[in-house]
């Protein structure tokens, strides 16, 4: 079994890379019907972990809130149990967006890429919350502001994004876009254009997000 553990996690650590967003949606589909299966061999506690931490916000139970790069549904299900009702979801990959309608948490999936040229098939400003986990990691979500000025538009006035990741310096060697402190300085340039304000006390550890390591939760606040 240890083995089995280890040769899951060198596994998704191969698939961390930079590549096209066709390859990406390929290696999801693929993956799809054993997805589920395979996480917890590589200690993957994320999607539990990163609700706690928005629950913490202390939103609403009935904010309209949209899970971005659902993916299966993990998260969506860990907020479910925590009592949130209104749950959407976005996804670019069709068959993982199949599993996730199999839960019966989200009133409605979308599917649709994201990246800084992409806008989103959704109600601009219709969104009290945005939520992802595990998407800001080379080869999934384009590391670019103009990424999170596509969120911003779907997003409220005042409404909250937020996200868990790793610690953004692990990639630094294998993509560009996160070497010589790449992610912070988008944050950064966020906060300058007025954009968004950081939320009090953020970002968070999140403890035991990967395999023992800890990860981040971030939340900003569209102004």
């Amino acid at each position: 079994m240890a083995s089995e553990k280890k040769d899951m996690f060198n596994y998704i650590e191969e698939t961390l890379k930079p590549m096209p967003k066709e390859e990406c949606t390929k290696m999801y589909a693929d993956w799809s019907d054993k997805y589920e299966e395979d996480m917890p061999g590589c200690g993957y506690n994320a999607p539990q972990g990163a609700a706690a931490k928005f629950n913490e916000l202390n939103l609403p139970k009935d904010s309209k809130i949209l899970d971005c790069g659902a993916g299966t549904g993990l998260l969506g299900k860990a907020l479910t149990e925590l009592g949130y009702t209104n749950l959407e979801a976005l996804d670019g990959c069709e068959k993982m967006a199949e599993k996730a309608k199999e839960k019966n948490i989200y009133k409605k999936i979308t599917i649709s890429y994201v990246g800084p040229e992409i806008e989103l098939p959704l109600e601009p400003e219709s969104y009290d919350a945005l939520i992802m986990v595990g998407v800001f990691c080379p080869g999934h979500f384009p590391l670019h502001i103009g990424t999170f000025k596509q969120f911003l538009k779907v997003l409220k006035k005042g409404g909250i994004i937020t996200w868990a990741m790793a610690n953004p310096d692990r990639y630094a060697e294998r993509d560009e876009t996160y070497a010589n402190n790449g992610f912070q300085k988008i944050m950064d340039s966020l906060v300058a254009e007025g954009l968004v304000e950081v939320v009090a006390d953020h970002p968070k550890v999140q403890q035991d997000y990967l395999k023992g390591e800890d990860g981040f939760f971030w939340a900003l606040r569209k102004l």
